[in-house]
């Protein structure tokens, strides 16, 4: 009886396993054409007009580096116009800005429309009222410092008749700490091992909060910044998908930007991100589907999306679960006198151990291919290595959590680095 439940359990697995592979297959196509270099766009045209918006309450401390960097930018500065976005006139963050060409001071008024989605769609409007004109909405966090030639490169994506652009997201503060270094490969991996790909094959790509321009007039058809789920990013993925608004990745459209130190800053964090993509998912999922089958055209990218996290959830329920059960069986083989018992536990540590090492290759595989970006100094690097599977399995509890908790908040983070690191 015992063995017929070993051998079930090893049957079960395999085929799991075979169907995760399946699904992921796309995935791994994008992990490897992610380890070659992108074409640069050619020259644009012409020099296009763009607003740029900033969230920035209570950013005093790192709002600076970022006018200061689109002060510095290769592009005619009389083609940018920037709004910084406050909620009280009197926060430092306002006298800094008004020290800048061309930068205005938005204060909020409607305060009790909680997110940055709120704030983005209250200065959009006041733009729209205003009558002012541009070719797309650049947005950016307070913490970014852009490269110089950041906009030069967008501006060519832009051209190219691409509605949505994203950058390519470094960090500020690579070696202060695991949690830094972990979650900064989190961006590493989204850009490089899926965004290069998804660009290559002419797929909208996956936006992620900041570094990013929507084109003026689809703006101004959506009426406005209409998404406002915890992850506002991912919801104008979703509604771009759905909408056919075509999306891209520049990789030589580099930005900076701060990540959390601390673990509680970090996994607070993650739980917006995990609970505004369930928010997310929920809202387009259904209409996604739906467009896949009735509509011409876009269905993979539209099935893709509305597929979410099921392909990657699958392989790991799909472990995991192998995990436990080899390890239950193994105590009830011990109980019983069963000599398979050793097999079982045997095979449950054989997977625990495979899933570590496997995340700890993958993780190299990540510092490696982003090497000559990445600032991590060699010792970091080999604990990023180490710690990263930990970092990475911590969305399991996360997910748990965000499903149990029925309001999740938006948390303002602290951001305090000015400069970029250096190994």
């Amino acid at each position: 009886m015992y063995y017929n439940f070993f051998h079930i359990g090893n049957i079960v697995f395999y085929v799991c396993l075979g169907f995760s592979v399946l699904l992921l297959v796309n995935k791994i196509i994008y992990h490897i054409v992610g380890l070659f270099p992108s074409k640069k766009l050619p020259d644009a045209s012409k020099e296009h007009r763009f607003a740029i918006l900033i969230p920035a309450r209570n950013e005093s401390k790192v709002i600076d580096g970022l006018l200061n960097s689109i002060k510095n930018q290769t592009y005619n500065q009389d083609l940018l116009e920037t709004y910084v976005i406050v909620e009280k006139p009197d926060d430092p963050t306002c006298q800094i800005a008004k020290n800048y060409k061309n930068t205005n001071v938005f204060v909020r008024e409607h305060l009790e429309l909680k997110g940055k989605g709120y704030a983005l769609d209250e200065c959009i409007q006041k733009i729209f009222k205003e009558n002012k004109e541009y070719d797309a909405i650049f947005i950016f966090d307070a913490d970014n410092i852009l490269s110089p030639t950041f906009i030069e490169e967008m501006n060519k994506s832009y051209d190219a008749g691409y509605k949505i652009a994203l950058g390519y997201r470094n960090s500020k503060n690579w070696n202060d700490g695991w949690i830094a270094s972990c979650s900064a490969l989190t961006f590493s991996m989204i850009n490089t091992f899926h965004n290069k790909c998804r660009a290559k094959f002419n797929r909208n790509v996956i936006l992620s909060g900041t570094g990013f321009y929507i084109d003026f007039d689809e703006i101004k058809k959506i009426g406005g910044w209409k998404f406002y789920t915890l992850t506002e990013d991912y919801e104008l993925t979703l509604f771009s998908a759905l909408n056919n608004i075509n999306s891209t990745y520049n990789e030589y459209a580099e930005f900076f930007d701060e990540q959390p130190t601390s673990l509680r800053t970090s996994w607070n964090q993650r739980l917006r991100w995990v609970k505004g993509h369930s928010q997310s998912d929920k809202k387009y999922t259904k209409e996604l589907i739906k467009s896949a089958i009735i509509q011409k055209g876009n269905k993979f990218n539209k099935t893709e999306f509305a597929l979410s996290i099921l392909p990657i959830a699958t392989m790991l329920i799909t472990i995991i679960g192998y995990t436990i059960y080899t390890f239950i069986l193994s105590i009830i083989g011990f109980c019983l006198k069963e000599p398979l018992a050793i097999r079982s536990l045997m095979a449950c540590g054989v997977s625990a151990v495979a899933i570590y090492i496997f995340l700890v290759l993958y993780t190299a595989l990540m510092i490696s291919a982003e090497r000559k970006r990445i600032n991590l100094t060699h010792k970091n690097a080999f604990i990023c290595c180490l710690a990263n599977p930990f970092f990475m399995f911590m969305y399991i509890p996360i997910f748990f959590m965000s499903i149990s908790k029925k309001q999740v908040e938006w948390t303002p983070i602290v951001h305090s680095v000015t400069k970029i690191d250096k190994k």
